[in-house]
């Protein structure tokens, strides 16, 4: 006896999806015979499963399948040769009986009466019964000692083609910024996921081989309210939904990750040597005074910012990796056309074992209000020593030094710097 495991025999269902395009399904059913059973039919799985990561417990099994043979006209015709079946004309009000030889290429039947053989007989295929084990669905098929089942099992494995993504709108104001994060979820696994516990695992979990996901047509659905909460795995994070959560096959959904409100954020500008015009950051802290305060994952942020007129435009995106609670955020949305920079080499002098580059930066804000600017050096040297600054500077590697300037409006300063080089080093052959 064949027993078949449906959806509607599902007593808890439970999805973790992953950055990586893969998810972790897990599911109880109760299975419930009317007598011995020797095959069990495990159906609604994720068409993308990936068979090696399967547990099931709860049900000893002896062999395991994964059937795919759906109905199809070429594999059903298949499964009724040597057969009789029924060819009706309509048009003629005709109807005859043949023996199906062959559909390999075309349709090739013997007539019952006449035992001619025909090719593509013209009208419609009358064929008997379903052929017993054609699947209408992607199935698990488990052989197990014959005997009555009565019982829970819970089935776990891994499937492709389930991914979840952050991303962020940040509209600047004039009493602040409003900041809202979401979480984009895209299903092309073969599989709806009907009142699941949802959970997405942020960070990098190694796989094998790279997961590669369809792009299929989708549909949108968006839940406004932000029931969401964030725990802690061995190095991971878990974002929990808190509510049930329906994802259908070939669906896009995005759910609330908040929704807050900040006063307290920063616009500053960065060059570098070569850059001819600024670089656009906004910072702002993932504090609780800002409405935030919790593990925020990657993703990209789209800006928004109102004109003279007060009309609203887009400004820019940028990519934040994850960003834990009382740390920084710093999103690059592009150049600015009025913040522009000339950096040049100005003198190179050799002393003794020591060599003295001065570098100049020509700096100049176009616009009608102060900035504050990040003038980011790189030193290649491997030994080296800072002589002396037009402005204050950090150092924030054995490469890298940092100089903060305040520019007032309409204005062009100059940085000025000088380090000294010693080549001992370098003449010693190292």
């Amino acid at each position: 006896m064949k027993l078949q495991s449906t959806r509607s025999q599902q007593k808890h269902l439970s999805v973790a999806a992953y950055n990586g395009g893969f998810a972790l399904v897990q599911e109880m059913r109760y299975l419930k015979s009317d007598g011995p059973v020797e095959e069990v039919q495990f159906l609604d799985l994720a068409e993308r499963v990936e068979t090696d990561s399967i547990i099931v417990k709860g049900l000893d099994i002896l062999e395991q399948n994964y059937d795919y043979d759906l109905v199809s006209k070429g594999k059903l015709l298949e499964r009724y040769i040597n057969r009789n079946v029924h060819v009706r004309n309509s048009e003629i009000g005709e109807e005859w009986e043949m023996r199906l030889l062959s559909v390999s290429e075309c349709i090739i039947g013997e007539r019952a009466d006449t035992k001619e053989i025909v090719i593509d007989p013209v009208g419609e295929l009358i064929l008997p019964a379903l052929p017993e084990g054609l699947l209408l669905k992607p199935a698990l098929v488990w052989k197990i000692a014959p005997a009555a089942v009565d019982q829970e099992i819970r089935v776990s494995y891994l499937t492709k083609s389930l991914e979840w993504h952050a991303h962020y709108t940040l509209e600047i104001k004039d009493d602040g910024f409003q900041f809202d994060g979401w979480i984009k979820i895209l299903n092309h696994s073969g599989a709806h996921y009907e009142k699941a516990e949802l959970a997405l695992v942020a960070g990098h979990v190694h796989r094998e081989q790279e997961m590669k996901n369809g792009d299929s047509p989708i549909l949108y659905s968006r839940m406004q309210e932000s029931l969401i909460t964030a725990e802690a795995l061995p190095d991971r994070l878990v974002y929990r939904i808190n509510r049930p959560v329906t994802v259908m096959n070939e669906q896009l959904k995005q759910l609330s990750l908040f929704s807050a409100h900040g006063a307290q954020f920063k616009r500053a500008y960065q060059v570098r040597s070569g850059d001819t015009h600024a670089d656009i950051q906004l910072e702002f802290f993932n504090s609780s005074e800002n409405g935030l305060g919790m593990p925020l994952p990657e993703g990209v942020v789209k800006v928004y910012e109102a004109g003279d007129s007060g009309e609203t435009f887009f400004t820019g995106e940028g990519r934040i990796e994850h960003i834990a609670p009382g740390k920084n955020l710093r999103i690059y949305i592009g150049k600015a056309t009025d913040v522009t920079s000339d950096s040049h080499e100005k003198l190179r002098e050799k002393h003794g074992v020591h060599e003295y580059i001065t570098y100049v930066y020509k700096l100049e804000n176009e616009k009608t209000e102060s900035i504050r600017l990040l003038v980011e050096h790189v030193i290649f040297d491997p030994i080296w020593e800072m002589e002396s600054s037009s402005h204050d500077y950090e150092r924030k590697s054995s490469s890298k030094v940092e100089f903060v300037l305040r520019i007032q409006p309409e204005t062009t300063v100059e940085l000025e710097f000088t380090y000294k080089v010693d080549k001992r080093r370098e003449e010693r052959g190292y």
